[in-house]
């Protein structure tokens, strides 16, 4: 990459971060994005299903992405019980 695409890679990263972090009900200090391009792939750990799909359409609104790929791990510290 040149200085160009880190920059903008930089900066991408730092919007969906602002974007991950207005979310009211999803800990965004357990999420890193990761620019390729206008690809974000986003690392870390959510609570729930719920909080990984709400980061990844969060991140997908972003100006300028337009692939977002999650490699989160769900926890489950705060999720509902799985069992029946």
């Amino acid at each position: 990459m040149n200085a160009t695409a880190d920059k903008t890679a930089a900066e991408l990263e730092q919007k969906v971060s602002e974007r991950l972090a207005a979310l009211p009900d999803v800990d965004s200090s357990t999420i890193e994005p990761h620019a390729e391009g206008t690809k974000v792939v986003l690392e870390g750990s959510v609570d729930t299903v719920f909080s990984a799909r709400k980061a990844v359409l969060s991140a997908e609104t972003v100006d300028g992405v337009h692939d977002v790929e999650s490699h989160l791990a769900l926890t489950g510290k705060n999720g509902a019980s799985a069992s029946h």
